[in-house]
């Protein structure tokens, strides 16, 4: 469909586009300090983690162990800084292709890679998972032509 526009406003458009630049932000670089991201807006003028202000909350406190679990794409268990403190499970015997704490995973060590291959290993490429779930029920839905007929369960994975 081919529709006619006022000239004025076709020009105002054009002006918009030529012009906006000129009122953007200024690419002048601002002197940072450095670990500004450390510092406390309040005392600094930097938005920051506030670290001098965890410190002194947690002066006096006695510390404790604490597991933290990495959900993320992945986590490299050979690394330096983390291979001495990694969780390892006391449960599992590493490398011996058996499940030992009888948990469905075979030499869990350090946890589950659940994007990674049936041995826990990474896979070359991964998808998001509204992908997989998609491909997971396209068979069952695929020539659906009408949502009546299913059960609350199947209108809840449609």
């Amino acid at each position: 469909m081919i529709k006619k526009f006022n000239l004025s406003f076709l020009f105002s458009c054009i002006a918009a586009i030529l012009f906006t630049p000129a009122f953007a932000q200024t690419s002048v670089k601002e002197d940072v300090p450095d670990g500004w991201h450390l510092m406390n807006k309040q005392t600094s003028g930097y938005y920051g983690i506030s670290l001098d202000k965890a410190y002194d909350f947690l002066k006096g406190k006695k510390s404790q162990q604490v597991i933290v679990a990495v959900i993320d794409s992945g986590v490299d268990t050979t690394h330096e800084d983390l291979k001495s403190i990694l969780w390892t499970n006391p449960g599992e015997i590493p490398g011996n292709g058996i499940d030992d704490d009888k948990n469905g995973y075979v030499d869990d060590i350090h946890g589950w890679n659940f994007i990674g291959g049936r041995d826990g290993k990474n896979v070359k490429e991964d998808s998001y998972e509204a992908a997989r779930v998609y491909h997971q029920y396209k068979s069952q839905f695929e020539n659906l032509t009408d949502t009546a007929s299913l059960s609350k369960d199947d209108k809840d994975k449609y």
